[in-house]
């Protein structure tokens, strides 16, 4: 009698299992075509560390059917000499320039997209590995810094 008990059990185990499992949604920005993204630039994680009261924000928008990073950086309280994305792993060291985007750029924001982004880059970014850094000559390692997070997703 115990053996048609413990058999009983364990298949009624295995078909809760399977009903949670298979009851699961697979949702989020690995399913979506779109994935945005924002980054919060100031001095705080400048390596090395930066006074500046400069600041900035950043939005993007990568499209993984097309493979095109859009971006929309706006900033103030600097004079930037270049503005990049870089990829560092871990996230808060120093990494290296993967897209430069604007050398000596006048006003206060920049705008435009990066065709042919790398699957590697791709990946980088979803993982929170990539931050834009504007650099100016007072700190020419980079005055402020954000890191690109991806956006609150809703399930």
């Amino acid at each position: 009698m115990k053996k048609p008990m413990k058999r009983f059990l364990l298949l009624m185990t295995g078909v809760a299992m399977l009903g949670l499992v298979s009851s699961c949604k697979e949702e989020g920005p690995q399913k979506d075509d779109v994935v945005k993204f924002h980054a919060t630039i100031n001095s705080q994680p400048a390596l090395p560390k930066s006074s500046s009261t400069a600041q900035g924000t950043g939005v993007f928008e990568y499209n993984k059917a097309s493979m095109e990073l859009k971006y929309n950086i706006s900033y103030q309280n600097v004079t930037p000499v270049n503005i990049t994305i870089n990829a560092a792993n871990p996230s808060w060291q120093i990494g290296d320039v993967v897209y430069p985007l604007a050398t000596n750029p006048t006003g206060a924001q920049i705008s435009g997209t990066i065709p042919n982004v790398k699957v590697g880059d791709q990946t980088q970014l979803l993982i929170g590995a990539m931050y834009v850094n504007i650099t100016s000559k007072t700190y020419p390692y980079g005055e402020i810094r954000g890191q690109i997070v991806i956006d609150e997703v809703e399930y």
